[in-house]
């Protein structure tokens, strides 16, 4: 009966064995790869024939002590002895990020690790032989401190440490320049108060020159599609939470699978090299105490209304507000932003028209850091008017005159892309010369007349739409990431707007410049929020936006106080001083510009204005609750709405 035990328990015995030694060996093979993985080095710890590595990542004490942590990425052909300039940007979105184990196993068998290596601006300078150096802020990322608010006076004075590090610097050659789009692109402008005589050139791209009024309030109008976001991305990044960071800016939460997988691979933000690198890091997250931008902001009501705790307006900390020392600096600027990139175009022409500073600046329709074309004349996601690689070269001119005595600078000025007609113009003042205001009046038949109104006690009613959304991707949202911008929706929303539209053009003519609305209007509710849109309507009915203006009605007061940097339009101050609510059932002339746009409006298409109350899109409510305002709007020889709209025949 049991004469087969024996031998099927031998048969169990080997089995279990030949597991045993396949665990074993399993085990030995993963241990010899985790090893091998530790020891073959990232490709920035690979010396350079200078002898120093690649990517070197130390903390720099600022005046008060605080460590500010930099990543230094050098070309990988530095030899001996040589002297190279440095380009800085100083970044509120880690320097660079820790790779971790997985990464390293990754990499170990030649596939890309996840923040092993330089980003791509680091690997463009590289190659063209300067060093590149990323600093995250103070209070943020592996750097010790408190980030009390945005480009606070001590954040932007710890680039002068951080400049004394690099010229004291074997490979450098004591010139140093300052690059970055939108927040570090700020930090590149703001850098020059350091008056430090090293600084010789920045180039501030999509940076936010008045980003309390370009970008988060626009017209006085609180804007939290991006702020949230935005918020939560960087309070995320404060807490060096990587899977925070994810949930911030991914519309489905990561699942907890997700997070574990993601961390095994890359572990936040870098810590600084040497074996304490990881204690400083724990340190320096402990430390940061950083406020929530979200809250801050919200309370930015007016101009004048306090930024943080600390009692700061963001006028102290913006470029506009440190016009003397940016000027005293002489540091010559290369500027570029986008027709469709939030405010940033009005930003950099109010810096033109106002800083002594040399500036070349291109106006291009480009997305937040140029990744897309947004000319509505083009189809969506079409080759770009200038590639990555023609923008990259461009800006690497500009520096190599400046910091290695290559070539000559680029010439100062503004060079603005035409849209629709696919080219470049150049002007030394804003508005160009030869443009000439066309006034067209608010009509009959919803029409925009060249004549003035005769008739007396012409009105048109309009109900506020609250569910008015006017792009999936919007020229505030490209801010977030870098997006195309896409104003797709126009058809949809056309019948819950107020339009009124031209005549057919029997020419072709530019239009570049500041729209300005004169509207007539009173309201049965003492507060709201005027959206205007300027849009090109096509012979076959096709839309295309060019441009957008935001009004709280409660700014609705035109200043006669000089303006704290160039408005093209009509200027509100913003202050609490000159806020006012809308008297209910009382016309009231409401001015408002249009953000600076240039086009091409070709012969048999017409201009059109379209009025609303509301963009769910991007724009908070106003008033937040209750019903709807209705609105009355008067076109009558006593009141009579009207637009100006800056053109000329196109050339």
């Amino acid at each position: 009966m049991n004469t087969n035990t024996k031998p099927r328990r031998s048969i169990i015995r080997i089995i279990g064995k030949w597991i045993l030694r396949l665990l074993a060996f399993l085990l030995l093979l993963i241990f010899g790869i985790i090893i091998a993985a530790q020891i073959k080095p990232l490709p920035g710890e690979k010396a350079t024939p200078a002898g120093v590595k690649k990517n070197i990542s130390v903390y720099v004490p600022a005046e008060d002590g605080t460590l500010i942590a930099i990543d230094v990425w050098l070309p990988s052909e530095l030899k001996e002895g040589e002297k190279i300039p440095t380009l800085i940007e100083g970044t509120r979105y880690w320097r660079a990020m820790q790779v971790a184990l997985g990464g390293r196993i990754l990499n170990l068998f030649g596939s890309p690790a996840p923040g092993a290596n330089p980003n791509g601006s680091a690997r463009f300078f590289n190659n063209r032989n300067y060093a590149y150096l990323m600093v995250d802020v103070r209070g943020t990322g592996a750097s010790f401190g408190v980030h009390d608010t945005e480009y606070s006076l001590q954040e932007i004075a710890d680039y002068a440490a951080v400049i004394d590090w690099i010229v004291a610097q074997s490979w450098s050659n004591g010139n140093v320049g300052a690059v970055g789009v939108s927040y570090s692109g700020t930090t590149a402008e703001l850098m020059t108060t350091t008056s430090h005589p090293s600084l010789k050139a920045v180039a501030p791209l999509y940076s936010d020159f008045d980003a309390q009024f370009h970008l988060v309030t626009p017209g006085g109008v609180y804007q939290p599609a991006f702020v949230t976001l935005w918020s939560d991305m960087v309070s995320a990044m404060d807490d060096n939470d990587l899977c925070g960071v994810a949930n911030a800016t991914s519309p489905e939460p990561m699942s907890g699978m997700d997070c574990f997988i993601q961390n095994l691979f890359v572990k936040g933000v870098k810590k600084v090299d040497g074996p304490k690198g990881g204690s400083l890091l724990k340190k320096a997250v402990a430390e940061h105490d950083s406020p929530n931008v979200e809250e801050m902001v919200k309370n930015l009501k007016y101009r004048n209304s306090s930024f943080s705790s600390l009692g700061y307006t963001t006028m102290e900390n913006m470029a506009y507000g440190r016009k003397q020392e940016i000027e005293a600096s002489g540091i010559p600027m290369y500027i570029r932003t986008g027709w469709f990139d939030a405010a940033t175009t009005d930003g950099a022409l109010a810096r033109f028209m106002s800083f002594s500073n040399p500036q070349s600046v291109y106006i291009a329709p480009f997305s937040h850091g140029g990744g897309n074309d947004t000319d509505p004349y083009k189809e969506a996601n079409g080759d770009l008017a200038w590639s990555r690689q023609e923008q990259m070269d461009r800006l690497e001119s500009f520096f190599a005159s400046y910091l290695k005595n290559e070539g000559n600078p680029p010439n100062t000025g503004i060079n603005y892309y035409v849209m629709g007609a696919d080219v470049w113009k150049k002007t030394e003042v804003w508005p160009p010369e030869g443009m000439r205001d066309t006034t067209l009046f608010l009509s009959e038949n919803k029409s925009l007349a060249s004549t003035m109104p005769t008739e007396t006690e012409k009105t048109d009613s309009y109900t506020v739409d609250f569910e008015v959304g006017t792009a999936s991707s919007s020229r505030w949202m490209t801010q977030l990431g870098g997006g195309d911008v896409l104003y797709d929706q126009r058809k949809e929303m056309s019948d819950k707007l107020l339009s009124y539209q031209t005549e057919a053009f029997e020419a072709d003519m530019e239009l570049t410049g500041t729209v300005v609305l004169d509207l007539w209007l009173s309201s049965d509710q003492p507060d709201g929020a005027l959206h205007v849109y300027l849009e090109d309507i096509a012979p076959d009915g096709t839309i295309r936006y060019l441009s957008e203006g935001i009004l709280g009605l409660q700014h609705r007061k035109v200043s006669e106080e000089e303006p704290l940097h160039p408005v093209f339009g009509p200027y509100h101050s913003f202050l609490e001083k000159d806020a006012e609510p809308m008297p209910v059932g009382e016309p009231q002339l409401v001015s408002l510009g249009l953000y600076a746009t240039s086009a091409l409006i070709k012969k048999g298409h017409r201009l059109r204005i379209a009025i609303g109350g509301a963009d769910k899109t991007s724009f908070q409510r106003v008033p937040e609750t209750g019903p709807a305002p209705n609105w009355t709007i008067y076109r009558s020889s006593e009141m009579p709405s009207k637009v100006l709209i800056p053109m000329r025949s196109f050339e």
